[in-house]
């Protein structure tokens, strides 16, 4: 292999190398995701109203993790954040099932954003 190739192969593998595993997605409504399975394969948790819209998520397949935001509507807000244990920073609350633990920040016109991470018990 001559040299030229060789530093080709090798920005090829560094690039690779980057590359994650985020795979983005955006939902219409509830429906939509829910036909996706994201709640059956626990990208988003089984509290959101099914009333909850312009669904967008970012899902990292190598740690488990994701973010993303959906809109929910203000008759429906308050049941939404009954679920929730509310947290020290204004407008931020939290929802745990099984193994993983949602951090929602509430914005403006019922916007909600979301962050998703794993735990484990022992760790909890």
């Amino acid at each position: 292999m001559d040299r030229p190739m060789k530093v080709r192969f090798l920005l090829l593998l560094l690039v690779l190398a980057g590359c994650s595993d985020i795979v983005q997605s955006h939902y219409d409504n509830y429906q939509q995701a829910q036909a996706d399975q994201l709640f059956e394969r626990g990208w988003l948790p089984d509290v959101l109203p099914v009333s909850t819209t312009q669904i967008e998520v970012a899902n990292d397949l190598d740690s488990n993790t994701s973010q993303g935001s959906f809109v929910i509507a203000e008759k429906e807000m308050a049941q939404f954040l009954s679920q929730l244990q509310p947290l020290e920073t204004a407008y931020q609350y939290r929802f745990e099932s099984d193994n993983s633990v949602w951090i929602f920040t509430l914005e403006e016109a019922g916007k909600v954003r979301y962050q998703l991470s794993e735990y484990h018990s022992e760790m909890k």
